[in-house]
């Protein structure tokens, strides 16, 4: 999984390719922007093979066979940018994933509104 920071119910591991330095930060962004709730949450911070910072969010397994609407989709790619511009001054990708990491396949819901 890595190394790892925490601050209170946020544990953030980093692989070798990204620095403690951007695990703090993200784990200071990710508190004080109200990221953080009740419930422990473990974030990992990686690379992928075209060396993209990769932010992996684990989902609670009940919402896995959840669709994600436009809205959630939206809001992902927004926090991306957040992230991307005040934060890493690089592209971000986020991954949604299972508690092994692993990402989550899932269908995009449609709304014909």
């Amino acid at each position: 999984m890595g190394n790892r920071v925490d601050s209170k119910n946020l544990k953030v591991y980093y692989q070798d390719e990204v620095s403690k330095e951007k695990a703090i930060a993200f784990a200071t962004y990710w508190r004080d922007n109200g990221f953080v709730g009740e419930h422990e949450q473990i974030i990992q911070l990686d690379r992928n093979e075209d060396g993209l910072l990769v932010i992996k969010l684990i989902e609670e397994e009940i919402y896995h066979e959840s669709s994600l609407t436009i809205n959630e989709i939206s809001m992902i790619q927004q926090l991306e940018r957040d992230l991307t511009s005040q934060l890493f001054k690089e592209d971000v990708l986020i991954v949604i994933t299972d508690n092994t990491f692993r990402p989550i396949e899932r269908q995009t819901e449609v709304s014909n509104d």
